[in-house]
């Protein structure tokens, strides 16, 4: 039996060879397991796992241990591995061991004798006698027991004593001897040699070990740290390990010991950990290194991906032949890989000799770096991220990469890096002529990413333009990050500066027309006292027909007229410039509004995908914000958690808030409550500074029917009645009047004003709505006006308005709404005495809630179940055929291997957008890891993509 270590993670192979190289054993003949790997891939471990199993198996067991400062010992490994045993007082085994052919070694293990030190056994006469008689006297050591000889780090051996291993090793056959080896590539060429001429012989069975998977590096992590870890952090830990276990191990370690926790927020602060112990190892195989040398493994270090020989000769100074030559003597040491661009064989290695240099050596290296690769015509964002990192002053070739960085990096959607970068151009004072637009890149950057330094860095950029021509351009983004502060009479005064500016130049016109347009609409979500813009003249185009049909919708114009309008509206690219919301949403939001939710999310989707390409943030985000809404209205509340989570992102009080995050903030929190998170639901609208005071503007009247919603969950009725009520006083005071609005609150608000003001005051508040909603015509709000009156008022009248909401739902693609209509006609014909009835409506409102995700309807549809009469089991395992679309084109890419980001890139998602579909999707397929969705979905008939 084979004794694994619970460490021994992705060895399975190699154990099973063991288990097998011991059974050959065992039955009379020989073998010979190799293990090849470098340091810290567990060629150890194994061998103490074929140590533990021959011990068990009453194997008589030698070892030794090669060391590089032994190397030139001549039979060092050779005397390591029996002196022990003939050299004890036990003198009857060294007679029974040393007779016949194996006297002829007698000599090797008298230590009375002067000992030779050369490294090459060729001139020594008696080399063939002493491999012989060693051979005998294994020979002799196995008859009464088989023997075990243990070889660890092979590659320091000896010559002579590797001579022996060849011999012995095509002499196996019929032994009763075990030989096990383990070694890495590095070593002088003659020991390399000898080890790699074993590979072929007949009984040796030789195993290079692998690093180990993405899976394995999870479990390592959650079983070192004790919770299980984000992906991205596992992927990050398995990069800057190389998937080495004992790198692994000793970060892990490392990080145990500073408290971190395996999430997200920890992958920046991997590249700073540097576990002690290794940073020992690499600093003192380092430090015996000719400095030239050194000087080339630094400069790799310093270039990470792009440690092309040219770049790295340039950061070392040294000639390029003189570089290569170098880098040769690093792969012979086992540190940096074959191949180019130079790479260490072990990432943390890297690492670790980048930490250790000191500070001005690393700026004067990176400056060298950022000159080498400038000269080279790299791109701008490999250059930036050394010119980063130098400490000296900038040349003027810097700043212009840097600015030319950030505006890449904007555009391709990562504003982060962007405020990086032009947060060190703007470090030391740049040129006056720079000063005004690196300001403005700064401040749009740090809008798209909320930060309130946004509004001054815009200011400033105002201030110190000397170019009329930048003026309307910068005064949108200004007036965006004034409305996403609440600062509204600010904000329109900033777009009308904008958009009345006779500035010419590149751009400046379609700016100036951009901040009309963006005006108007913040006009209509500011509240009155802000002001307003003059609308423009009337047209026929795509943009006016658009704001035409939500102008007809807010004043309570017929759904259907309302939708034709919409639906007319055809070509709408987006913006010239990057805004909050677009012609596109404008169109899509007022569809959904009608009974148009498929299409709505079409547009939605479409334009979340064009905007992300095109870098338009703010205009993804809002787009992506509603399509949260639009999922949630579709009855699928756990795709609209992710979609809602992964606009707001990490946003907290300290951030500005754009149109998209009291959207987004709306949608979570229904999306809470529907699966009975209140708790989590009032955590986080406190977390995000969202719980006190909100501005009156329009975007933020669905939060605030949230917050009211969650109140009145909470058993708070009367402060859930005042925040409707304020809202429905904006209402009244802009003038709006669609009976969709009331959807989202109006039976919590009947229930509330049961519980307040009595039954009867319940009724008339849904009997209200109801005209409205008929005179609107579309389903889903006068389905949930009966719904609601039918539940208030009960008897055969209620039984009918029930009836006739569940029929307009019948077709309709809200099914989280025809859900709870089913549950709520059961219940009132179960009270009714109407029990199989009854029982046939909640057995079909239980299965549109459990497959929406909505637990706090599945629970009130069980409950009712029962009390008609019916036994329902407990919710079943769900098949991929309730994974919903977004779920079922995440799993089949991931399936194929792509990594959420490459996932991310590929459906124009969130990265966590793509995490939670992906937990909720092993939830479903009832799987634990990544590496079973291929066979979960297969044996359900999902192929993978």
């Amino acid at each position: 039996m084979v004794y694994q270590s619970c460490s021994l993670l992705e060895r399975e192979e190699e154990t099973g060879i063991i288990a097998s190289a011991l059974r050959r054993v065992r039955s009379g003949s020989g073998a010979m397991v190799m293990f090849e790997g470098s340091e810290g891939l567990g060629k150890t471990s194994l061998l103490q796992v074929i140590r533990a199993g021959a011990e068990a198996e009453g194997f008589v067991v030698l070892q030794a241990r090669g060391n590089a400062l032994e190397q030139t010992f001549r039979w060092g490994m050779v005397r390591q591995l029996f002196e022990r045993m003939l050299c004890s007082e036990a003198s009857a085994v060294k007679d029974k061991a040393l007779v016949g052919p194996a006297a002829l070694v007698g000599g090797l293990f008298d230590y009375s004798q002067p000992v030779g030190t050369g490294l090459s056994g060729d001139c020594d006469d008696n080399l063939y006698a002493n491999v012989h008689g060693l051979y005998w006297l294994c020979r002799n050591i196995s008859e009464e027991q088989p023997v075990l000889l243990l070889m660890d780090d092979a590659h320091w051996a000896d010559a002579e004593s590797l001579r022996f291993v060849n011999y012995l090793a095509n002499r196996l056959e019929g032994s009763g001897v075990l030989l096990a080896l383990a070694h890495a590539r590095s070593g002088p060429a003659e020991t390399r040699d000898l080890l790699m001429s074993l590979y072929a012989l007949p009984l040796v069975s030789h195993a290079p070990l692998a690093p180990l998977s993405q899976d394995a590096v999870g479990r390592r992590i959650a079983e070192r740290l004790g919770s299980e870890p984000h992906e991205r952090f596992a992927a990050e830990c398995l990069r800057t390990t190389g998937g080495n276990p004992l790198h692994l191990t000793e970060l892990l370690e490392e990080m145990r010991r500073r408290g971190e926790a395996p999430d997200e927020s920890a992958i920046e602060r991997l590249a700073l950990l540097t576990p002690a112990r290794l940073a020992r190892h690499v600093l003192r195989q380092m430090g015996d290194l000719p400095v030239r040398t050194m000087a080339l493994a630094t400069a790799v270090a310093v270039l990470g991906a792009d440690a092309q020989p040219q770049h790295c000769a340039a950061v070392a100074r040294l000639e390029e032949a003189e570089a290569a030559e170098r880098a040769g003597r690093l792969r012979d040491a086992g540190i940096l890989r074959p191949g180019v661009p130079y790479a260490f064989r072990h990432p943390l290695a890297g690492q670790v000799i980048y930490a250790d240099m000191p500070a001005h050596a690393r700026s004067t290296a990176h400056r060298r770096a950022a000159r080498s690769l400038h000269i080279a015509e790299a791109g701008a964002v490999a250059v930036a991220e050394h010119v980063c990192r130098t400490e000296t002053s900038l040349e003027p070739w810097m700043v212009d990469v840097l600015s030319s960085a950030a505006h890449d990096e904007a555009r391709s959607g990562r504003p982060g890096t962007a405020v990086r970068y032009l947060r060190r151009a703007l470090a030391e004072p740049p040129p006056p002529s720079l000063r005004a637009g690196l300001l403005a890149g700064l401040g749009s950057a740090e809008l798209r990413l909320r930060a309130p330094a946004a509004l001054d860095h815009l200011r400033q950029a105002l201030r110190h333009s000397s170019d009329q021509a930048d003026g309307p351009r910068v005064r949108l983004e200004l007036g965006l990050a004034l409305a996403a502060s609440g600062r509204f009479e600010e904000s329109l005064a900033a777009f009308a500066r904008a958009a009345d500016s006779e500035a010419t130049g590149p751009g400046a016109a379609s700016a100036a027309g951009h901040a009309r347009a963006v005006a108007s609409v913040m006009t209509r979500l500011a509240p009155k006292r802000a002001g307003r813009y003059p609308a423009g003249a009337p047209g026929d185009g795509p943009p006016h027909r658009a704001h035409a049909a939500f102008e007809a919708l807010i004043r309570g114009v017929e759904a259907d007229r309302v939708a034709r309008l919409a639906t007319a509206v055809r070509g709408l690219p987006l913006p010239l410039h990057d805004t909050e919301i677009t012609d596109a949403a404008i169109v899509a939001w007022t569809l959904a509004q009608c009974d148009r939710l498929h299409r709505a999310e079409h547009i939605l989707t479409r334009l979340v995908r064009e905007a992300t390409e095109r870098g338009w943030l703010l205009a993804a985000a809002t787009a992506e914000s509603l399509r949260a809404g639009v999922v949630l209205d579709a009855g699928r509340v756990r795709e609209a958690e992710a979609v809602a989570r992964g606009v707001l992102g990490d946003h907290d009080s300290r951030c500005l808030r754009p149109v998209a995050v009291p959207l987004a903030a709306a949608t979570l929190v229904h999306c809470l409550i529907e699966t009975e998170r209140l708790e989590e639901a009032s955590d986080f609208l406190k977390t995000a500074g969202l719980a006190a005071c909100l501005p009156e503007a329009a975007h933020f009247v669905p939060l605030r029917m949230a917050r009211a919603r969650l109140r009145i969950h909470q058993d708070q009725p009367e402060a859930g009645l005042l925040e409707l009520r304020e809202c429905r006083e904006r209402a009244g005071r802009e003038g709006w009047d669609f009976p969709p609005a009331a959807c989202a609150y109006l039976p919590d608000a009947a229930r509330a004003v049961a519980l307040t003001s009595g039954a009867k005051a319940a009724r008339a508040v849904a009997r209200e709505e109801m005209p409205r909603a008929r005179g609107f015509g579309a389903a889903r709000p006068l389905a949930v006006a009966l719904r609601t009156y039918g539940e208030r008022t009960g008897g055969e009248e209620g039984l009918r308005h029930l009836r006739e909401a569940g029929r307009l739902l019948a077709a309709s693609p809200y099914r989280l709404e025809r859900g709870r209509t089913l549950v709520a006609l059961g219940s009132a014909l179960r009270r009714g005495g109407h029990r199989s009835d009854a029982r046939k409506h909640l057995t079909d409102g239980l299965e549109i809630a459990r497959t929406s995700g909505a637990s706090a309807l599945e629970n009130s549809a069980r409950e009712e179940l029962r009390l008609a009469g019916a036994r329902p089991g407990r919710a079943r395992v769900s098949s991929p055929a309730a994974l919903t679309p977004a779920e079922e084109r995440v799993a089949q890419k991931a399936a194929v291997g792509l990594s959420n980001r490459e996932i991310s890139q590929a459906l124009f998602v969130t990265v966590k957008t793509v995490e939670w579909h992906l937990s909720q999707t092993y939830a479903k397929l009832g799987i634990g890891r990544r590496a079973e969705l291929p066979r979960a979905l297969a044996g359900h008939g999902l192929a993978a993509d």
